[in-house]
């Protein structure tokens, strides 16, 4: 009869080779995928077991079965711990004390297998005996016919494997994870019940020669398959994934060749054909596609995330679009590809000119509804320049009535009506400036020299409210601003510090405005002696639409916050440190630029 079982198992342990093999590469590709890589060394060990377990079926000599025998014993002291943590991160039950003491058991079981002169299998010498198996091949037969105590503990720590697998899988069932739980106990079952049937045959229950290689060929084989699928699973997934995000999504090949586009990436450039293995240049402008190129080129050269933003014309519409370009590495740092990320923020971008456009519309109201509130102020800042105008006007024309006029009279009078004609002009314009609805555009400006301006400006508003304005501003501090909302900032807090000093006695309001340098930051702070704000209200005074005043729109404050913000600064209130004369505590409005 031309032998069966030994080519078989030759032709198993193959199986095996490629299993590992195939694995092996997963794990490479993935970097931390330690399932596959437990699956590889466990195809591994098989390997070895089975190849061992052929040799010995075929021994011609006592040493060469005794050598096999311990190979055999070694490759399943390696496999089994693998077992153990493979099942432990496939169901995510991890006794991990369990897991090391078995693992630790298992080492041990190794190291006596070597230490022992004829391996765990053998108290003594074994002689050399035949099997007949019913098809008329005849092996060696490697029934353990000596049962010592290191194989029957060995067999203790086999039980005690199929045990925490039983209860692994068993909870996993328990939790929820069903399927995943039933494709393991088929295949630990296919494992375990050759294994078992092992054992009756060590028994002399059945006659026939060991089956427990092929239970290690079968949970390989059907583990395979099951990893396979969830793989394939999960790729369509995360295909699934990729083409309901609402970006483009490409993968290239280092010379620019498309491996891969989702949903998102066909239908934002409107591609209606296969683009595989093509490039940009067969789907864009050349102009467009050097573009990107250069980009990818980037990213590959720097091994770092590249991005850009360009403007596409489609339909006779354009398109703005933010792209990443990304290097894919391997695990030696090396790049083997490159992915490209496509985001079309087209309506965004109206959506910001929008809300900026509503933002300078409810700053213009603000300002309008803040110098509105200053008629009275501006009218008498206004009528003293006029009034002395006029006066010097009249009494120049007495002077010229006289005979012998006084040049020098004339030229005083003169200077006079020049001075306060500019003075009159100076609040026309400041005034004209805040009114606007056009905003000014950034500039560098002296900041102390802009808030003199505001100052200026209220000059009435001080004496009718009989406030004493103290100030400290550092000179040549240079900012770049948008000089008519910083105003506007001031406008609003300096007239909310005199809102809240009305209760206090004329002579007794202070208003004291710094403007200093601190870490390379101009910082401005507005304080006053009024009633203050309590405490619980500090975090809210920049909200929106809330206020403390009885006819109050809850504006001004969320204006200045949006204001400063918009110039990437910063604004809030705090408690005065120091004291000052009021009824009430103290507090700050601090913003930096």
């Amino acid at each position: 009869m031309s032998p069966i079982l030994v080519p078989a198992l030759y032709v198993m342990s193959g199986v095996c080779a490629f299993s590992a093999l195939q694995h092996g590469l997963a794990a490479l590709r993935r970097r931390v995928s330690r399932d596959h890589l437990l699956f590889a060394l466990m195809s591994l060990q098989i390997m070895g077991f089975v190849m061992a377990k052929a040799g010995a079926y075929g021994a011609q000599t006592v040493d060469i079965l005794v050598t096999m025998r311990r190979w055999e014993i070694a490759f399943a002291c390696g496999f089994f711990p693998l077992l153990l943590w493979f099942v432990a991160d496939y169901t995510g039950i991890r006794p991990r004390k369990m897991l090391a003491w078995l693992s630790a058991f298992f080492a041990l079981m190794f190291t006596v297998n070597l230490i022992l002169p004829y391996g765990i299998q053998f108290i003594d010498l074994p002689s050399l005996t035949y099997f007949t198996l019913p098809w008329g091949e005849r092996v060696v037969d490697l029934r353990v016919l000596q049962r010592g105590f290191w194989h029957k503990l060995t067999w203790a720590g086999v039980f005690a494997v199929m045990g925490y697998c039983i209860y692994a899988c068993s909870v996993q069932y328990r939790r929820g994870g069903r399927q995943r739980a039933r494709l393991l106990a088929w295949a630990l079952g296919l494992f375990f019940v050759p294994v078992l049937f092992n054992v009756a045959v060590n028994l002399g229950l059945v006659e026939f020669v060991h089956t427990g290689e092929f239970g290690f060929v079968a949970m390989i084989v059907f583990m395979d398959l099951v990893i396979g699928l969830e793989s394939r699973d999960q790729s369509r997934r995360m295909r699934a994934v990729l083409d309901h995000l609402p970006v483009a999504v490409c993968l290239k090949d280092l010379q620019g060749r498309y491996q891969m586009v989702n949903r998102g990436f066909e239908t934002f450039f409107h591609v209606n054909t296969p683009i595989l293995d093509k490039t940009d240049f067969d789907l864009f402008s050349r102009e467009q596609a050097e573009r990107f190129h250069a980009n990818e080129h980037l990213a590959l050269d720097t091994c770092t995330k590249v991005e850009s933003e360009d403007v596409l014309e489609w339909n006779g519409k354009s398109h703005i679009f933010r792209s990443h370009q990304f290097p894919l590495l391997r695990p030696d740092g090396s790049p083997y590809g490159v992915c490209g990320v496509c985001i079309d923020i087209t309506e965004s971008r109206q959506q910001d000119e929008m809300l900026h456009k509503f933002r300078r519309q409810v700053w213009h109201t603000d300002r309008v509804t803040s110098t509105s509130a200053l008629t009275a102020s501006l009218a008498h800042e206004l009528c003293q320049p006029l009034s002395a105008i006029l006066n010097n006007a009249q009494a120049g024309l007495r002077f010229l009535a006289q005979d012998g006029v006084d040049l020098g009279e004339i030229r005083e009078i003169l200077q006079d009506i020049v001075r306060d004609d500019k003075r009159a002009g100076a609040v026309i314009n400041g005034l004209r400036t805040m009114l606007q609805q056009q905003e000014t555009p950034y500039a560098d400006i002296d900041l102390s020299q802009c808030i003199e301006e505001v100052i200026g400006l209220l000059h009435s508003e001080f004496l009718r409210c009989g406030t004493e304005i103290e100030r400290t501003l550092e000179t040549n501090l240079t900012v770049r601003v948008n000089k008519t909302q910083i105003q506007q900032v001031m406008l609003n807090l300096i007239l909310n510090a005199l809102e809240a000093m009305m209760e206090q006695p004329a002579g007794e309001r202070v208003l004291r405005v710094n403007l200093t340098r601190t870490d390379g930051k101009a910082l401005v702070s507005i304080r006053d002696n009024g009633i203050g704000i309590p405490e619980e209200m500090l975090n809210r005074v920049f909200e929106g639409f809330y206020t403390t005043k009885p006819q109050g729109l809850g504006m001004g404050l969320e204006v200045c916050r949006s204001i400063i913000e918009s110039h990437h600064g910063a604004i809030w209130a705090e408690t005065n440190s120091g004291g000052g004369g009021g009824g009430g505590p103290h507090y700050t409005l601090t913003w930096c630029l």
